[in-house]
């Protein structure tokens, strides 16, 4: 430390540990210019920085005029301490350049010795170093006060300097450095916000635009704020005209919207009426739209979604008649207890698989889990994948992208609402891995297309063929079965309803709307009760439909009823061609339910004829949960 310093207060212990390494380094009386970036080096780092550039270049613009012409420079660095931008007093900026510090040169501490910005730059702090505290010695007639400056991440991005000769330097210089910096940092944090923001608001736009809906929103004003393309297209708009502008003054808006947009109450897919304003006054454009209020500061605002015409279209298809669980006929124990695992299943969220044997309901109990549910609002959309040829199997469920023939599959059209696949078994392997994915991700990726669709659809698949063996054979997806039988319901036969048969029977006469609706006699109804019924609900239906077809005036008589019905048999041929393979289990079961009709449910008889003792009767009986109640006279 020089003799004539050694009165003053003892310097910062970061003073004088630079004065030690600048001893190690460099001359304390010879001058070497810094070094400096020029050319394409220094015109790639100022690219790299623009953005701090940009920012920087403001900030000390407005910071020199604030000192009112004041004989100082003030520097922007890097985190290296390279100089990036400078502004102050002429005088003083050529003072510095015939130093060498001009864009481009970097305050190094083993070059130029002890200095302001590459101490605060080591330190992390703002500091102050002045006249001797300088370690060359033809830096001491200046004065120096240096601020680092954070990002919001915490890191160190710029240096911010003020520089003059120590006798213009004032007590306040290292205060105002450090509020620059401060200022900076300030500016370029928000300048990072600004980006980001605009970043994600590209990525909603694009978001948006990519969207089967069209999306249109508008301000508490009722100015139109926001309209994708598929949005314009369908409403026939001009963005450019109508930004900015009340919606009022282009779309005539229904009642219903009016007042769903006045009580701020919100719509889901409802069907409505746009009327065109303007220059295509007249033109009346019909949607789909589902409308969500958006309150904030300043009032609320309203987003609408048109929601594509197929899924219009499949609205449509809803059937006039809502389904009930508990309109299903349901007496006997084992449809009883179906029921109610149906009632729990329609409020769950998974995959439902249905079984049983052909024409035992499945499809009309689809119907009323999916009406039954939190998803009743939503589409319904059926499905026979066995009527489905399998080269138009991945186009119908999976939609397409092609040019002019982009539509939607059956699962969009599905979407928030349920999808019925019928004979599941019978889709494709490829199909099958789309259905798992489906079940496992919630994704779709359309047929020849690489966009990927979120969806919300409940999945109802049914089935009267014996999986498990279509596993064993290859021929149905081991995991895609895992996946269904989250929730299975087995449809009993006929047969196992034994107590249900009256109230269907009713019901198939109601349904043949005639007035007023006929009756079977005594003798008529016995026949049907006693009958096995092999085909199920279908056989019921059309035996119901000869024998109205058949019969006079007054009761229908045993005589109107088909042969098979008439005498209680039905040829062995029918019986077993066209039937499913059967396990050994299913064929015991049969066996069992078969003796328990023709003995009226008496087990002493049934284990008799089964050549069983009723013990054993008994376990088997509980272990398939067969109640001999049901078939008792």
């Amino acid at each position: 430390m020089p003799s004539d310093l050694q009165h003053h207060q003892p310097w910062p212990d970061y003073l004088q540990a630079s004065w030690l390494r600048c001893a190690h380094q460099t001359s304390a009386t010879l001058w070497h210019p810094p070094h400096s970036a020029k050319g394409q080096t220094l015109q790639s780092l100022r690219q790299r920085k623009r953005d701090l550039l940009t920012t920087g270049e403001m900030a000390l613009e407005d910071l020199y005029e604030f000192m009112e012409g004041r004989p100082c420079a003030l520097l922007l660095t890097d985190e290296s301490g390279c100089l990036l931008a400078q502004t102050g007093h002429p005088d003083t900026l050529r003072e510095l350049a015939a130093l060498g510090f001009g864009p481009g040169a970097f305050f190094s501490e083993g070059r130029i010795g002890t200095n302001a910005i590459n101490l605060a730059a080591l330190e992390g702090v703002p500091l102050c170093v002045s006249g001797p505290q300088h370690f060359n010695q033809t830096l001491h007639p200046w004065h120096s006060c240096a601020s680092p400056v954070y990002n919001s991440n915490g890191r160190q991005v710029a240096i911010m300097a003020l520089v003059c000769r120590v006798e213009e330097a004032t007590v306040g210089d290292l205060a105002l450095t450090v509020s620059a910096g401060r200022e900076l940092a300030h500016l370029l944090q928000m300048e990072t916000l600004m980006q980001e923001s605009q970043h994600h608001l590209s990525e909603l736009y694009a978001l948006l635009d990519g969207m089967d809906d069209g999306v249109l929103a508008w301000d508490p004003q009722g100015r139109l704020r926001y309209l994708n393309a598929l949005a314009a297209h369908r409403l026939r708009l001009d963005p450019a005209l109508c930004l900015g502008q009340p919606l009022e003054q282009h779309l005539l808006l229904p009642q219903r919207l009016q007042l769903a947009i006045k009580g701020q109450t919100p719509l889901s897919h409802v069907e409505v009426t746009l009327e065109r304003l303007g220059a295509q006054e007249g033109e009346f454009i019909n949607a789909l739209i589902s409308l969500k209020p958006l309150p904030g500061p300043e009032g609320v605002s309203f987003i609408a979604l048109l929601h594509p015409v197929d899924r219009l279209r499949a609205i449509h298809q809803l059937r006039q008649t809502v389904p009930e669980l508990s309109a299903l006929v349901g007496e006997s124990s084992a449809m009883r207890k179906l029921l109610r695992y149906a009632r729990q299943a329609a409020q769950s969220q998974g995959p439902i698989l249905l079984r049983g044997e052909e024409e035992v309901g499945k499809a009309q109990l689809a119907e009323a889990i999916h009406f039954g549910s939190e998803r009743a609002a939503g589409p319904l959309i059926t499905l026979n994948c066995q009527a489905l040829p399998s080269e138009r199997m991945a186009l119908e469920l999976m939609g397409s992208d092609e040019a002019w023939q982009e539509r939607a599959g059956k699962f969009e059209l599905a979407h928030g609402g349920t999808l019925v696949l019928e004979q599941v078994e019978c889709l494709s392997a490829p199909m099958q891995a789309a259905l798992l994915q489906l079940l496992k991700t919630g994704r779709i990726q359309r047929f020849d297309s690489a966009r990927i669709l979120p969806l919300k659809v409940r999945i109802i698949a049914t089935s009267s063929a014996p999986l498990e063996q279509r596993v064993q054979e290859g021929l149905f997806g081991r995991q895609l079965l895992y996946a269904l039988q989250a929730c299975e319901l087995w449809l009993p036969g006929l047969r196992e309803r034994t107590a249900d048969l009256p109230g269907l029977i009713s019901q198939q006469l109601g349904a043949q709307g005639r007035e007023p609706v006929r009756q079977f006699s005594p003798a008529a109804l016995d026949c049907l009760l006693a009958y096995p019924w092999p085909g199920n609900l279908g056989e019921l239906r059309s035996a119901v439909e000869h024998a109205l077809l058949h019969a006079g005036q007054g009761p229908i008589p045993p005589e109107a009823l088909p042969a098979a019905i008439r005498h209680g048999y039905q040829q062995v041929a029918d019986e077993v061609v066209g039937q499913p393979l059967l396990t050994l289990a299913e064929l015991e079961r049969q066996a069992i339910l078969r003796c328990a009709h023709a003995c009226k449910g008496q087990v002493s008889q049934m284990a008799q004829h089964l050549g069983i003792s009723r013990t054993t009767l008994w376990r088997r009986l509980k272990l398939l949960e067969i109640d001999p109640a049901d078939y008792h006279s």
